[in-house]
């Protein structure tokens, strides 16, 4: 078995805008093998690699469409048996970052390293992970599943040209804002989807539904954790279907800020293994940051690998 290993995503938000990132992850562990992924042909081969050196340890710089693309492909080269995960963060939409620990990624970098070579113990915590399922596609496996309202807000922050926390939180105020007007930046997000929802062979009600989302982390970015049954029970995720109206939901925010339970008329929600959905058009749908195209109007999320999420 090999030691600590890193992935590194040059693309990534931050990689990007600083052309020295790459050598200072090899400073601060030094001797860790560095695979650098510029593509999904690049990643399938480190993941493939890792395969055969099983990393006592591997971390993730990048962002969240890191992260997904990354466990999609340890997940195909590996089976279940995935190696501890450390996620040193450094995307656009950096949601997943706070799961691995404090500090830039240097920092985390750092730490890990240490303690690997010393041999301590590393905080874990359990994970499951999503896999979505679209028909003729290949499947992807990540953290948090969303369509409808989640997608669209993502978009918006992406098209902002910028990425980073400010640039969500402004985004996310100026929804909050536009919410409680019912302005037009509010009425693009809230969309209406015709969709059939089925959590583990149970249908939910035919009402209008303007996002939905499905998560195994409480996490969810900008100090938001409203997934808070995500954990609840190993081998199943959260599912929460959004049907308020833009003000309705906006005055939810103050209990999702709080980790606490919203009016039920406003989100249907519940706890599942596999989640089925069927919509009129073809769904845009989002895995972690990531935004994938609509190609089919049937979706299908299940659990992928279980997996240790580690920090020092």
């Amino acid at each position: 078995m090999a030691g600590l290993q890193i992935i590194a995503n040059p693309h990534a938000h931050r990689n990007r805008l600083w052309p020295l990132a790459s050598e200072a992850l090899r400073k601060a562990a030094g001797g860790a093998r560095l695979f650098e992924t510029r593509d999904p042909r690049e990643l399938a081969a480190a993941a493939r690699a890792m395969a055969k050196d099983r990393p006592s340890v591997l971390a993730i710089a990048g962002g969240d469409g890191t992260v997904t693309n990354t466990v999609t492909a340890l997940a195909e080269a590996m089976g279940n048996q995935l190696p501890p995960l450390a996620l040193l963060g450094g995307g656009a939409y950096d949601s997943l970052a706070p799961l691995g620990g404090p500090g830039d990624a240097e920092d985390r970098l750092r730490r890990l390293a240490e303690s690997v070579a010393a041999g301590v113990d590393l905080l874990v915590e359990e994970r499951d992970t999503l896999r979505v399922l679209v028909p003729g596609g290949p499947a992807r496996c990540g953290f948090r599943f969303g369509v409808g309202l989640a997608v669209r807000f993502i978009e918006a922050i992406y098209a902002q040209g910028k990425g980073g926390p400010w640039t969500s939180a402004r985004v996310f105020l100026r929804a909050l804002g536009s919410s409680l007007i019912g302005g037009k930046f509010s009425r693009k997000l809230y969309e209406p989807l015709e969709l059939r929802v089925s959590l583990d062979g149970d249908e939910w009600p035919r009402v209008p539904i303007y996002g939905l989302v499905c998560s195994s982390v409480a996490e969810a970015g900008l100090g938001l954790r409203p997934f808070r049954r995500a954990t609840e029970q190993p081998g199943a995720f959260e599912v929460l279907g959004l049907t308020a109206q833009p003000r309705q939901l906006a005055l939810e925010i103050p209990r999702l800020l709080l980790g606490r339970h919203a009016r039920r008329d406003r989100l249907l929600g519940g706890i599942a293994e596999k989640v089925e959905l069927s919509a009129a058009l073809p769904l845009d749908w989002f895995l972690d940051g990531e935004v994938y195209p609509a190609t089919s109007k049937r979706l299908t999320i299940g659990l992928g690998p279980r997996v240790r999420l580690v920090r020092a």
